[in-house]
Order: structure tokens, then sequence, then C-alpha cells
């Protein structure tokens, strides 16, 4: 519905755009094509939505119980025990959940590949971050046996030797 509200808006807003073309080329953008997608662009346009592995999972509220959290779960448990177990099972999981689903995401928007193109090797380390390394020094971890290949390498050893307190 809102949808449609907003279709005849944004014909009015193109057919505005394009009558008045001619202001636009000194920005550089000329022709009707380019207009649109200069159009298109600026009002399609959204901010990323999780651009952290912390922004991933969403926070409980008064409507939403997401991982076991928020004021919702007890409400949408409705006295069920077995609902309420699953709710702490996902409290106490949230984390590693959390972390499939980075994993999962770094995959799937092909990190690896980008870096791949630039001869480096994305990598995830035993503490959870990830690290590019060189072809030369992923060939020769590899040899040594400290890379487990899989749809993310892993690196069993650290890169950098823990600092030691004092």
């Amino acid at each position: 519905m809102a949808a449609r509200s907003r279709f005849p808006r944004l014909l009015g807003m193109l057919s505005l755009l394009l009558s008045h073309s001619a202001a636009l080329k000194p920005a550089g953008i000329r022709g009707r094509r380019a207009v649109l997608g200069a159009a298109a662009f600026g009002l399609l346009r959204q901010p990323a939505l999780a651009s952290t592995a912390a922004d991933l999972l969403g926070k409980g509220s008064a409507e939403r119980c997401e991982s076991g959290e928020g004021e919702a779960c007890e409400r949408l448990a409705g006295g069920n025990e077995y609902v309420r177990a699953l709710q702490e099972r996902s409290r106490r999981n949230k984390q590693k959940n959390a972390d499939k689903v980075w994993d999962q995401t770094v995959m799937q928007l092909s990190y690896d590949e980008y870096f791949a193109t630039l001869d480096r090797n994305l990598v995830l380390q035993p503490n959870g971050k990830y690290a590019v390394l060189s072809q030369q020094d992923y060939a020769k971890m590899r040899k040594a046996g400290q890379i487990k290949p899989g749809g993310i390498d892993r690196l069993l050893v650290d890169l950098e030797p823990a600092s030691k307190s004092e």
C-alpha cells in the first residue's frame, strides 16, 4: 500500500529531474539515462545495517525477543517451560551464534575473493579476528600445518605472541 502512494510521487520527482536536466549538466550529469541513474542512486541508497559483528544480531526489546533477551521473551513464552528453556539456551549460545553469522557474512560477501585479487589470503585467527597474509606467508604456514583450509581458512597458531603481563 505504501509503495503505491510513493510511486506517483517518485514519478513526479523523476519527471521534474528530467525537465530540468539542463541544470544538472554543469555537475557532469548528461542525458536522460544519467539523470535517471543519479536519481535512482540517490533515492535507493541505504546505509549498511550490519557493518560490524556487534550489529549482526538484534537486541531484545518490549516487542521482540532476540537471542533469548528482551522484555518480550517472558510474554512470548506464555508460561511454557520448554520455550523458556529454548530462550535460555539462546542466551547461553548468543556469542557462538553471532560468530557463526559473522563467518557466514564474511563468506557470502566474498571477502576472501577480494583479497585474492590483491594476492593476499584471508584467515581466521584463534582469537576470532581475521588476518590477511601474503601468498608466501600463507604457503609457508600451510605447508607447516599451521593453517586448516576450509570455507574459511583457520589459523591454528597466533600471529602475534601473547604480551607478558608484568
